[in-house]
């Protein structure tokens, strides 16, 4: 088998795919690492700021009590 295929299989499991954005994230400089947070802050800040569709009371599937 090819080191391309065994490389797609090792990132099919929770593991894998832990192993493989650390080895990403690892990769990156550190200003595209600040770049990358900046992006996700621009992203949490947009989302937070979005409308609800509808209340979390009448939500088809309602948080469990736990995580309310």
């Amino acid at each position: 088998m090819n080191r391309e295929a065994d490389t797609a299989w090792e990132t099919a499991t929770w593991e894998g795919s832990r192993r493989s954005q650390l080895r990403s994230a690892l990769a990156l400089s550190v200003r595209e690492r600040m770049q990358a947070l900046e992006a996700l802050v621009e992203l949490a800040q947009r989302l937070a700021e979005m409308p609800r569709t509808q209340p979390a009371s009448q939500a088809r599937y309602p948080r469990p009590k736990s995580l309310s």
